[in-house]
């Protein structure tokens, strides 16, 4: 259990803050203040764009019944997040003739066609922005292959001098043609990939000299290891088709940097999609070669074990199987039963273990190979020497203001952040300037609008995201936003020791400040100075390192190694708080060692791997009435998710959330809905808030949403229902939705939500 304070000695005074925030909005729209009638609030589960397409049909059957403006919190919780986001940022739109639940009611403006169009908003440019997200992951892997391969060198380099035998005179080495050529694209893509980490921004061209002559040194001093330049002389490799390689791969680097930008982030995705058209090359010779390798077998006769199997095509091979294999893991895991999650767990845990035994071994025999092919072999102290040397590079890597800076560019953060901030919170992106996304507001009707009016959602607009200062719905009637993550602890902060249940505490950010646990919200300068979009991301990064209960070692090495993943680190929040952690960032996220919210630096990750409702900061603020969109994959409906709201609520806050048995005809029992039941949309429960702070007891009514089949919904609908058996509770590994699933969807959630009554609210 976490180091949390007791439930019954929670402060409530630094809340009132947000409570004449409340009383301030509620004036404005002509309701009642908060003291006679309790707060609203509204929770977005994660689960994805799944859960952001539902839940966008939920708040708009609210605003066609007129109740958006009762909600007075709301609360998201990654996927939920999109959501969440895009309707807090509609608020800050300049005034039109109807506010903003008014045209959420509508069902033809041109927001509901803009989130339509982009279901597939991880890749909305196709088959560039896969080839774009693979060469970030490519990337990735190869710098964590690089740092994983020096780790194993100063392993094997201690065990190689410990056990050092005589060996026999070096044997030459047989290079085969496609490794020469391979070369050349691998060159130009390690230069690129180095300038990337390197990068002066003020200084370009300087760093990519820098970058360029690094790996030109590196090169000579391989050639001269295993006497390459003797091959480039042999007859089946001319010259003049390494000459054409090199001017065709001078060409893919040339076009893309032709003109520098001086904006970092472009600048970095030039240099991204330069590497990109080096591997395009690379994977063309690779085809080549797979091609006269196996026609040569089939001419010959001869069988593979006598053929040279290419070890960067192994490379390929290996990451492709291991990137599906965790996803297909991780989807899952996610939302499987108790049993199987756990097994898997397990399995993916003793996986990562047999893979970093499998990485010491081939950097040992490979280590041994070469040396017993050069004369170095004689010096037994060489690979402890190496080794040494290694270590002193870590120790100068691992600083702080390296390394968090490394670990954050080498995940998919600014990638899926990216996709989430043109797609979702781009749409108060109004204007007439260059950097604006929409000419008029997305809140009119479609029809209005002119051809044209529009940017491209693969147009990269600085005005897209919004300071996190800045960001502040409830000033402009709309709800306060919460925003919940997942700060990873493996280590009690207390005792030093295994945290072996949670791994995690909530972290929550608002325009109020920062919570974590318990408590409530803190201010932050570093908070003010980050943007929207980076807590919506974090929110929704469900494959990290650190996965709240779910975290184990031999998947964060896994996840490490192949560059999947979404965690990202952040400076701790809390004022004066400088404690180091004695394990570096590095060998804290490659193998699941985080310290916690007392640490320098948080390994932050997906709200959901701490409580996935979005309920949980709203109990600790005593919301009278809460709606709950329960939107994570249960195929099975097992209400795994509202199972650890109960334990969590009870535990923390010393709440008791009662389900009704037998609710009656308007509503659904956890109890007895299975999968494909037709029955009333919500499930009703009943909170239990106990006397704290010179407050007395309470109840509260809890009202949850869960998708499953409706009566009344519409043919489309239906029929989506029937070809699909697993509708809606489809595999949170899907976020790329087309036109279909999109509408299926958004229609069940518009159904689900008119079901909600202004008396349930009240």
């Amino acid at each position: 259990m976490m180091s949390e304070p007791s439930p019954l000695h929670v402060q409530t005074s630094d809340i009132e803050i947000e409570n004449k925030a409340i009383n301030t909005r509620r004036k404005e729209l002509g309701l009642n203040e908060i003291d006679d009638t309790g707060t609203v609030g509204l929770a977005l589960s994660g689960g994805g764009i799944r859960s952001a397409t539902f839940c966008l049909g939920l708040v708009r059957a609210l605003a066609k019944k007129g109740l958006l403006k009762k909600i007075d919190y709301l609360s998201t919780v990654s996927g939920g997040g999109y959501l969440g986001g895009m309707l807090g940022r509609l608020y800050a739109l300049p005034p039109t003739n109807r506010p903003v639940e008014q045209s959420l009611a509508s069902d033809d403006t041109i927001l509901l066609a803009w989130l339509r169009n982009n279901g597939r908003y991880l890749t909305p440019a196709g088959f560039l922005d896969k080839s774009l997200a693979i060469t970030q992951i490519f990337r990735s892997f190869l710098a964590s292959l690089f740092l994983l391969t020096l780790m194993c060198l100063v392993v094997s380099g201690i065990a190689i001098s410990l056990n050092t035998l005589l060996v026999l005179e070096p044997k030459a080495l047989a290079t085969p043609p496609w490794l020469i050529a391979l070369a050349i694209p691998v060159y130009f893509s390690a230069a690129l990939s180095l300038s990337y980490w390197i990068l002066d921004v003020n200084k370009p061209k300087k760093s990519l000299k820098i970058a360029f002559t690094i790996t030109t040194l590196c090169y000579v001093l391989f050639a001269w290891i295993t006497q390459l330049p003797g091959y480039f002389v042999q007859p089946y490799i001319p010259l003049i088709a390494l000459l054409i390689i090199t001017l065709i791969n001078i060409k893919c680097v040339s076009a893309p940097l032709k003109i520098l930008s001086p904006d970092p982030g472009t600048l970095r995705q030039q240099l991204t999609r330069a590497m990109a058209n080096c591997l395009w090359l690379a994977g063309v010779i690779l085809c080549l070669w797979i091609i006269y390798g196996l026609g040569l077998l089939w001419s010959r006769g001869i069988s593979v074990s006598d053929a040279l199997i290419p070890p960067t095509l192994l490379a390929l091979l290996k990451a492709v199987w291991e990137v599906n294999g965790v996803k297909k893991l991780l989807s899952k895991m996610k939302k499987s039963g108790p049993r199987i999650s756990i097994s898997l767990t397990q399995g993916a845990n003793i996986l990562g273990y047999l893979l970093l035994l499998f990485s010491l071994v081939t950097v040992c025999a490979a280590e041994i190979h070469i040396l017993s092919y050069t004369s170095l072999f004689r010096y037994a102290l060489y690979p402890s020497l190496l080794g040494l040397a290694i270590v002193g590079f870590l120790s100068y890597l691992c600083k702080p203001e390296r390394i968090i800076k490394f670990l954050n560019l080498s995940s998919l953060h600014n990638f899926y952040r990216s996709r989430i901030e043109r797609a979702w919170l781009s749409v108060a992106n109004v204007g007439s300037s260059h950097n604006n996304r929409f000419k008029q507001s997305p809140l009119i009707d479609w029809f209005d609008h002119k051809p044209g009016d529009i940017k491209k959602v693969t147009d990269a607009l600085p005005m897209d995201d919004v300071q996190f200062k800045d960001y502040q719905p409830h000033n402009n009637q709309g709800p306060i936003h919460l925003i919940t993550c997942c700060i990873n602890q493996t280590v009690d902060d207390r005792s030093g020791n295994y945290n072996a249940d949670r791994k995690g505490i909530a972290l929550t950010v608002s325009s109020f400040g920062f919570e974590t646990g318990t408590s409530f919200p803190k201010p932050s300068s570093e908070l003010e100075s980050s943007t929207l979009s980076k807590w919506v991301a974090i929110s929704g990064a469900a494959a990290a390192a650190g996965m709240g209960s779910l975290t184990s070692p031999g998947l964060a090495l896994i996840l490490f190694l192949i560059g999947g993943r979404l965690g990202y680190w952040e400076k701790n929040l809390t004022p004066k708080a400088n404690k180091s952690s004695l394990i570096p960032a590095l060998f804290a996220e490659m193998f699941a060692q985080f310290p916690g919210k007392n640490s320098e630096y948080w390994y932050l990750s997906d709200g959901g791997h701490f409580e996935n409702t979005g309920v949980y900061p709203l109990l600790k603020r005593r919301v009278k009435t809460i709606v709950v969109a329960d939107c994570g994959a249960d195929p099975e409906f097992i209400f795994d998710d509202l199972e650890n709201l109960v334990r969590k609520a009870r535990i923390d806050y010393a709440i008791s959330i009662v389900f009704t048995p037998s609710p009656g005809p308007e509503f659904s029992a956890v109890t007895t809905l299975k999968k494909g039941d037709i029955t009333p949309p919500l499930i009703k429960a009943t909170i239990f808030y106990p006397a704290q702070d010179g407050k007395p007891a309470m109840k509260g009514t809890l009202l949850v949403v869960k998708p499953h089949l409706l009566e009344g919904m519409g043919l489309d609908t239906e029929r989506y229902a029937k070809r699909h058996s697993d509708f809606p509770q489809q595999t949170t590994g899907d976020q790329f939705f087309d036109e279909e699933q999109w509408e299926a969807y958004h229609q069940l959630g518009l159904q689900a939500g008119k079901a909600i009554t202004k008396d349930m609210l009240s």
